[in-house]
């Protein structure tokens, strides 16, 4: 069954593939607007969940991978649950709520994939015990939408105004108004979120100065960006370093203990990392599913990595893969060794340098 926002945008022309808004008819155009100006895009890949109460700075301090307690009102960054093993059980966008909520009862959001977000309350909810914390999943009553591409940089000076907005936030901070939350996830991405029941409104409002784009569109800049998204099938598959979260500011290397500390630390600090997320292109233009696996001479019969996310480009598709970094002097296949061929492209930031302390070897 479709929801209401797909069902909506296939009513303004949206075009449904696999049950979500692919384009509006034209992908290739889509990728020319957001290279030269700004998309109003298709972003439902998104689950939300509430935290609120006295002790919720402090419960998500000690269950998540970065600092909770500095984070003021209005200031987002990424995070990561994980498991004892250090395994990203999911990947996190998380803020301190800037809507006027008490200093002393602080009320928090979580961004992460739309088919994990019941499953990490859930988890969640196991660990609240006597702590005055309220978690709830309120991915059903949100529509999430973007304007996104090399126009949102010129916004400011052209006048937030024209999309219906007061002024935007800082990169990485989150600002509501209107009945409208701005998410500054990137240079060129803004993520909104909306009352579902104010889609049609907003919709009309923001319609009128973007062009219009589908799904395929937002994983597009997402997948440029570098930023993977933890889904389903690759939740507990990797330590946050195998999927550059160190170098996104994901990992607080400072902070108290949390589920996975000891591991994810002792992979920086008692040797090199030996998996890393990679940007890639592949002129298949069938796009892999995630978890695919990725094969190199280098190992034989034996899976190197596998695709993180996958997105159509204008030319076959661009994706972001896990791989072991040995595997990388050599081809890389996807689906069997002998399948076909990624290029590797450069990421759009620089991955830390690998911090090995001299040992003494006993």
């Amino acid at each position: 069954m479709h929801s209401p926002q797909t069902l909506f945008l296939a009513g303004r022309g949206g075009r449904i593939v696999d049950d979500l808004i692919a384009d509006f008819g034209d992908y290739a155009a889509e990728c020319d607007a957001f290279d030269r100006g700004l998309c109003l895009a298709d972003a439902a890949d998104f689950g939300l969940l509430r935290v609120s109460g006295v002790d919720a700075a402090a419960f998500l301090h000690n269950q998540f991978s970065t600092n909770v307690l500095s984070l003021t009102s209005g200031q987002g960054w990424y995070s990561t649950y994980n498991s004892p093993k250090g395994r990203m059980l999911a990947s996190l966008f998380l803020w301190r709520d800037n809507a006027g909520n008490d200093a002393d009862a602080p009320v928090f959001f979580i961004l992460l994939a739309t088919d994990l977000a019941e499953t990490i309350r859930k988890r969640l909810s196991m660990y609240v015990l006597r702590a005055r914390v309220t978690l709830e999943d309120v991915s059903a009553s949100c529509a999430f939408l973007s304007l996104c591409g090399a126009g949102v940089a010129s916004i400011p000076t052209s006048g937030a105004t024209c999309v219906g907005l007061n002024a935007l936030p800082k990169l990485h901070h989150v600002q509501t108004q209107n009945g409208i939350t701005v998410a500054a996830l990137s240079p060129t991405r803004l993520l909104l979120i909306l009352p579902q029941k104010t889609l049609s409104k907003h919709w009309l409002k923001f319609s009128q100065h973007a062009h219009l784009a589908g799904r395929h569109l937002w994983r597009r800049a997402t997948i440029l960006d570098g930023i993977p998204l933890i889904t389903a099938a690759t939740s507990d598959r990797l330590i946050p370093q195998f999927a550059n979260w160190d170098a996104l500011g994901g990992l607080d290397f400072q902070k108290g203990c949390y589920p996975g500390q000891e591991i994810i630390a002792r992979t920086r600090y008692l040797g090199r990392v030996k998996e890393r997320l990679y940007l890639a292109r592949c002129d298949k233009a069938s796009v892999f599913t995630a978890a695919t696996p990725l094969y190199s001479p280098a190992f034989g019969e034996q899976s190197c990595g596998f695709v993180v996310n996958a997105a159509p480009d204008r030319q076959g598709q661009i994706m972001l893969a896990s791989l072991q970094t040995t595997a990388t002097d050599n081809p890389i296949h996807v689906v069997r060794s002998d399948g076909p061929i990624l290029t590797l492209l450069p990421l759009p930031y620089e991955l830390p340098a690998d911090e090995a302390p001299n040992r003494i070897k006993l």
